[in-house]
């Protein structure tokens, strides 16, 4: 590239991505590139923040997995949101730590093309854990060449990113990831690598074939918790740490190859294997010195190896003199699990107690079908899915030690059946693309169970959830803006304390809300993503709140670009953009009718860029607010000297403060 070359603007090949995916319910959203150009985004956790509704907290440092929050539901680690990264599952089923555990840090924000949202569960595609809804992320880079980033911020954060985009295809590419930094605070220390690389070519006779591939690594420190009563006295700070030997490590390494065979008529087949490997060593102690004078921390291990396949055909027929759009899917799944938990001391970190070691095999089988048939302005969805679930469980350690025998069989199996239906109609208020379109949708979603907790011979008891909408929306190149109504119903319903460690059962949950998005192009280089949910989730039994849900969540991303001509610093080839993230997080519920505080952040960005070199100035909570990421009640005892009381306590984990960057860019 010359100097006098002009850069490729960051909304290139957006409108493709858009265009390419047809909504057919109110809540459908994709984010294209340019509006996750518009704030800062170095991490997972930021593009999470994108989507509409959703809360992504990071509270236990930066190599755990999220925990997150959308349309009324606490999914914990990933158990009522379904995260895939170009056809790579993110979450694990009956993971030691939470169910769906699904963690996304091994993700490089440069290497993510568009993010597409599916809130509720209302398309048949959607399976395991898609109750809240279904985030996918495309992979692809932005710019043809080689990109280096390197990045200097606080609190010694170091950080390197290298793509390299060899041809015209943006989803042809390789990425590296290299990070560390000290952290805010003690015990936030972490380091991390990551590659991603992905090939797409055409083959004869019209054969596409893609192959994805990708390793990931880390250590991290987790702070833990603040008593708020410790910090009110001042035996703490806002940034302590409640004990020095928390934090963990992660591996991921994963492969998928997929196939687009050759066209027939109005069809298309693809089909796709993959094979993941991931690790996890965690070590927590989220209450101190309350059960044991030894201390409470625990060490989790998850070792898991997922095998994978699916065939997708689309293809238009006739009936009834009309044509039907027909989506069709078949697939199967295979994880193989290693899991332990053991209790350690603080003292020196050795074990004296084993809790937890088993190995388990869970496989499901699924087949899913959907019909869209089109009456002039009308347009009627219906579709159904099943999954078959077979489990076999090890129990190794109620095999060695008699004290943990249940009764249930050293070795056990368990099989079970889901079926849900999917269904929708649309109304059009006029002709054209870009008319405003009226929807109703249902949808039955589910999780899977945990494995550990099946009898032998058990009917597998999946969690099941019934989902229903009403919304409009209005899809155009200048604007597109989405509005609904949802509801769901879940059966059997329960919420894991993961900072006790114990899973509380509700019986039929109900949770209910409004959520609306607008994303508007107005000028040439102007981009604003604008969302806002209101949502309401209750026990029905006692009519209570479910706590730690989010009943308001708002969020703006602005960003702004143009060229630079006719002063000392422009001329051609130059361009700068400015770019604002808004985060407004209501307060919370709690338990113990205890409410969190109201949480409002602002990200922002200044970047300058001419020819191959670019400048960027990122600013994190730019107020350098004082808000707390996670917020608990619960009793613990962090000094062993005290009493022991089960009195209920506020508990918090601090969010960053005003963090600061800067990066060098280069272009080739």
């Amino acid at each position: 590239m010359s100097d006098t070359a002009p850069p490729e603007p960051k909304n290139a090949g957006a409108t493709v991505v858009r265009g390419a995916r047809p909504t057919q319910s109110a809540s459908e959203v994709t984010l294209g590139r340019d509006v996750l150009d518009a704030a800062p985004r170095t991490g997972a956790v930021d593009l999470l923040r994108a989507v509409p509704g959703m809360v992504a907290s990071q509270h236990s440092g930066e190599g755990k997995a999220h925990q997150l929050f959308l349309r009324g539901f606490d999914a914990l680690h990933g158990q009522d949101v379904e995260l895939n990264v170009a056809g790579l599952p993110v979450n694990e089923v009956s993971h030691i730590h939470a169910l769906g555990y699904a963690d996304l840090n091994f993700v490089i924000p440069e290497a993510v093309q568009s993010i597409d949202v599916t809130e509720g569960s209302y398309r048949a595609a959607q399976g395991d854990f898609a109750v809240a809804g279904t985030v996918r992320m495309d992979l692809g880079v932005r710019e043809q060449g080689v990109h280096l980033a390197g990045t200097l911020g606080q609190y010694r954060q170091r950080r390197l990113v290298a793509t390299v985009r060899p041809g015209d295809d943006p989803g042809t590419f390789a990425a590296l990831e290299l990070g560390e930094g000290k952290g805010y605070g003690a015990q936030r220390g972490y380091g991390r690598a990551s590659l991603l690389a992905q090939a797409i070519g055409k083959l004869g006779d019209g054969f596409t074939v893609r192959a994805l591939g990708g390793s990931y690594v880390t250590r991290f420190d987790s702070p833990g918790v603040v008593r708020e009563d410790d910090l009110l006295a001042g035996r703490s700070t806002f940034f302590s740490a409640s004990s020095p030997r928390q934090g963990g490590s992660v591996s991921r390494h994963q492969l998928l190859l997929g196939v687009e065979l050759p066209r027939t008529g109005k069809g298309r087949t693809q089909l796709e294997v993959f094979g993941i490997l991931s690790d996890l060593r965690l070590r927590n102690n989220f209450t101190g010195y309350r059960v044991d004078e030894r201390g409470d921390g625990l060490e989790q291990t998850n070792d898991a190896t997922i095998l994978g396949a699916r065939a997708e055909h689309r293809r238009t027929v006739t009936a009834f003199g009309r044509p039907v759009s027909l989506e069709l899917g078949l697939g199967a799944r295979r994880d193989g699990v290693k899991q332990t938990q053991r209790r350690y001391r603080e003292s020196d970190g050795t074990f004296f107690a084993d809790e937890v070691d088993a190995d388990f095999t869970q496989t499901d089988v699924w087949g899913a079908g959907e019909a869209r048939m089109s009456f002039g302005r009308w347009a009627l969805r219906v579709g159904g899915r099943a999954d078959a679930l077979g489990v076999e469980v090890f129990d190794a350690l109620a095999f060695r030690d008699p004290r943990y025998y249940d009764g249930q069989g050293y070795s056990r199996s368990a099989f079970g059946v889901h079926l849900g239906a999917k269904a929708g109609v649309e109304y059009a208020l006029s002709e054209g693309a870009d008319a405003w379109r009226l929807f109703a949708s249902y949808g039955d979603g589910f999780r899977s169970p945990q494995a550990r907790s099946l009898a032998e011979g058990e009917r597998a008891p999946f969690v099941s959830v019934h989902g229903a909408e009403l919304g409009a929306r209005k899809d155009g190149e200048r604007w597109a803006a989405q509005m609904s109504l949802f509801g769901s119903q879940v059966e059997n319903d329960f919420f894991f304390d993961h900072t006790v460690g114990t899973t509380v059962y509700t019986g039929e949950t109900l949770r209910s809300g409004l959520t609306a998005s607008l994303q508007a192009r107005p000028l040439p280089g102007l981009v604003a993503a604008l969302s806002a949910t209101v949502a309401h989730a209750y026990v029905t039994a006692t009519d209570t709140l479910l706590p730690y849900f989010a009943p308001l969540v708002a969020r703006a991303d602005v960003g702004w670009e143009r060229p630079l001509t006719g002063s000392w610093l422009g001329g051609a080839g130059t361009t700068v953009s400015v770019g604002t993230g808004l985060t407004l997080i209501g307060p919370r519920p709690l338990p113990y009718d205890e409410r969190s505080r109201t949480v409002f952040l602002a990200d922002a960005e200044v970047a300058v860029r001419r020819g191959e070199l670019g400048l960027r100035l990122e600013v994190r909570n730019l107020l350098d607010a004082r808000w707390r990421d996670g917020e608990f009640v619960y009793s613990s005892r962090f000094d062993p000297s005290a009493p022991t009381s089960l009195v209920p306590q506020r508990h918090f984990t601090a969010g960053s403060p005003r963090t600061a960057s800067l990066t060098l860019e280069v272009h080739l």
